[in-house]
């Protein structure tokens, strides 16, 4: 799976599960608290939602509130997890 892909299917389970009004494209340089309104709950959400729709597990001490900091921090840490080069 590529960037892109990662990216577009991050868009939709924020749209969807989260119940989040996003534009049609969101950017890897996107802020999650600024730019697309995610609040922390929202972020513990997420996380269940990635480990189910990438087939990974987040570990508690991979926890790191960096990771959670944009749209483009995120899927480098799912392709980490995923132990798959970044496209």
């Amino acid at each position: 799976m590529n960037k892109e892909q990662t990216v577009s299917q991050l868009r939709q389970i924020m749209s969807e599960q989260l119940e989040l009004s996003l534009p049609d494209i969101i950017k890897v340089e996107d802020r999650l608290y600024e730019d697309l309104n995610v609040d922390s709950i929202m972020v513990l959400q997420l996380v269940v939602y990635i480990e189910e729709v990438f087939n990974v597990t987040v570990p508690e001490e991979e926890m790191d509130p960096a990771v959670f900091l944009t749209v483009g921090s995120i899927v480098d840490f799912i392709h980490a997890l995923q132990g798959e080069h970044i496209v």
